[in-house]
């Protein structure tokens, strides 16, 4: 069951999704906001409910070629891939599924697909596609013809409120938790605490319930709820540093070590520690991707810009 706060967002994503549900060609979307807000969720949820059969989930962290990404549409769908297959055949094999009945991709975490052109193979082939995002601008340096191909709805999920967190957080502790083990006070905290992460919070409270059993505990003290937040919040930053890659972990790890940096003293540190630094514009890009997943913080415009690290 999915909470009150995706209604707005269900209702537009089946909108766009329901006429495949008598074969016709759908209105593929574009899933973009912070993580723990509900992307996944939704797009899992409807399309198991109302698409099994005609519906494929791919998490592009894990698979990121076209080849990958094929291979696991035709696992889906129960047609063997032997690994010896050419990409295009692959896409051959694909779009006679396309053929037969409206098909649905959903391309969780697509900013880590290596090769768009996919995406352009996938919607002239009539497939509709859900693609799913925390990066606000991953669309954006796509080529004209991908993005004409694609012709995205776009479907917002905004970061929750402290108050819709708890509200969150305490309909799924009545599942999972007997009445009282955890005060609603504590419940608050850790809502603060997981900053409008949905994930977190629950993790937070999964970690703090075991170290209340482990100590035979019958309630859910303040101390393990302060444990546990520090390991759900570790866990958080460690997803987030595995989605930057190596001249992003450099420029993160030089603002761990020094605090708060103006941006030319930032990228003048960068450019003395790596063989082969990007340029500007690059290290632009850099940095608002790791200010957009929420690595750093920026203040202030222009040459007075400067950078430090928020978690």
């Amino acid at each position: 069951m999915l909470d009150e706060f995706f209604e707005c967002q269900l209702k537009e994503v089946e909108r766009c999704l329901s006429p495949a549900l008598d074969n016709r060609k759908i209105s593929s979307l574009f899933l973009v906001g912070p993580t723990g807000t509900g992307k996944t969720s939704v797009a899992k949820w409807i399309l198991e409910t109302h698409f099994q059969g005609q519906s494929v989930y791919v998490n592009c962290w894990k698979y990121r070629t076209s080849h990958d990404v094929l291979s696991e549409v035709l696992f889906t769908f129960q047609i063997p891939v032997f690994g010896r297959e050419s990409t295009s055949d692959l896409v051959t094999k694909v779009e006679r599924i396309a053929r037969r009945k409206s098909t649905i991709v959903c391309l969780d975490e697509v900013d880590r697909l290596q090769d768009v052109d996919l995406l352009y193979t996938l919607a002239r082939s009539g497939i509709g596609l859900i693609l799913a995002s925390t990066h606000y601008h991953t669309l954006v340096t796509l080529p004209s013809r991908i993005k004409s191909s694609l012709s995205l709805t776009e479907v917002e999920f905004p970061q929750y409120s402290v108050e819709e967190l708890v509200s969150i957080l305490k309909d799924r502790i009545e599942y999972s938790l007997r009445p009282g083990v955890l005060a609603s006070k504590l419940l608050r905290i850790i809502a603060t605490a997981a900053r409008g992460d949905a994930r977190v919070g629950l993790e937070t409270i999964r970690r703090a319930a075991i170290r209340a059993e482990e100590r035979n505990g019958r309630k859910i003290a303040l101390l393990d709820v302060k444990a546990a937040s520090t390991e759900a919040n570790k866990l958080r930053l460690e997803y987030f540093l595995s989605k930057l890659n190596d001249h992003q972990r450099i420029i993160y790890d030089i603002l761990t070590k020094e605090g708060r940096l103006d941006s030319g003293s930032v990228y003048r540190s960068y450019f003395g520690r790596v063989q082969n630094p990007v340029v500007d514009r690059a290290y632009r890009k850099y940095m608002r991707r790791m200010v957009e997943l929420g690595l750093v913080k920026e203040r202030g415009l222009g040459r007075w810009k400067s950078f430090e690290v928020s978690v």
